[in-house]
């Protein structure tokens, strides 16, 4: 009988900052995975809210930072502490629901070709099960789309949860921290495209992700807006740059005139582009 070939390992990095109860019904969700070679480690970023114990009390590993380091800190600390003993990083926001065979399908199609960088699931709402993203789409002088039908061509997978081949660190680096975040996870596939690696959709694999909430919605038009600046600064032309400025600043006065609270941060965002300002950014 043939030895059993041992299956790829993954490293599973759940990032948390006051998760609640969803953060137990992620973990969990992710206990139930039929992949065999999976290790499972929270992040928690200073959390408050006391669900930065539910990791001890289902008898997972947890490492604290103490404070909230935000996004692609937190990620790249650890990513550079853990990633060495992985052949794979699977990097999950704690508000998605995971079945059990989804990391399995997203492994088995990184294994069928070693170009294949970055996989994502399809990604349905949780409160209706329609899809939240099938990949997203990038062109330059645009604002980043989310494709709701799967098949259609996509430029990037959403970084909410993805599987990331562990050469992609070590020949490309790691998340860009001057988004801190929002689009650091097309920045980051757009780097490692140009090293030689795809990212692709795992057609048949799906997890289920909350909606954002009204407040994030709203300030984070201010990241959507300074990160896509920084994004097309950095891949396109000065005309791509000085075409998306234009249609911000237009979306932005026609929102102020009508009263929307997105446009505040949107023009907020682009002042901010124009001043170099990046990282974190703390609203009042």
């Amino acid at each position: 009988m043939p030895a059993l070939v041992p299956r790829p390992s993954v490293l599973i990095l759940v990032l948390n900052y006051n998760g609640g109860p969803g953060l137990e019904t992620c973990l969990k969700s992710l206990q139930e995975t039929t992949y065999p070679s999976a290790r499972l480690l929270v992040l928690d970023n200073g959390s408050q809210d006391g669900s930065n114990e539910i990791p001890d009390r289902l008898g997972i590993p947890i490492h604290r930072f103490g404070e909230n380091l935000h996004y692609c800190v937190a990620y790249n600390r650890a990513i550079r502490q853990f990633r060495a003993d992985a052949d794979f990083v699977l990097l999950s926001n704690a508000d998605v629901v995971v079945p059990p065979d989804t990391i399995d399908r997203m492994v088995a199609l990184a294994e069928s070709d070693p170009a294949i960088g970055f996989v994502g699931p399809i990604q349905r709402r949780a409160d209706t099960h329609g899809i939240r993203s099938a990949g997203i789409r990038w062109r330059c002088g645009r604002l980043p789309k989310h494709v709701f039908i799967v098949g259609e061509h996509i430029d990037a997978v959403e970084g909410a949860f993805v599987l990331i081949r562990r050469e992609v660190f070590d020949k490309v680096g790691l998340l860009d921290e001057t988004y801190a975040l929002n689009l650091e996870d097309i920045d980051f596939q757009q780097r490692a495209r140009r090293g030689g690696f795809r990212s692709v959709l795992a057609k048949d694999a799906q997890i289920l992700h909350e909606p954002p909430g009204t407040t994030r919605r709203i300030t984070g038009a201010y990241y959507q807006t300074r990160n896509a600046c920084i994004l097309t600064s950095r891949f396109c032309n000065r005309t791509a740059l000085a075409r998306l400025r234009l249609r911000l600043y237009a979306e932005g006065i026609a929102g102020t005139v009508l009263l929307r609270p997105r446009a505040r941060y949107i023009l907020e965002g682009l002042r901010d582009f124009r001043h170099g300002v990046s990282g974190i950014k703390y609203f009042a």
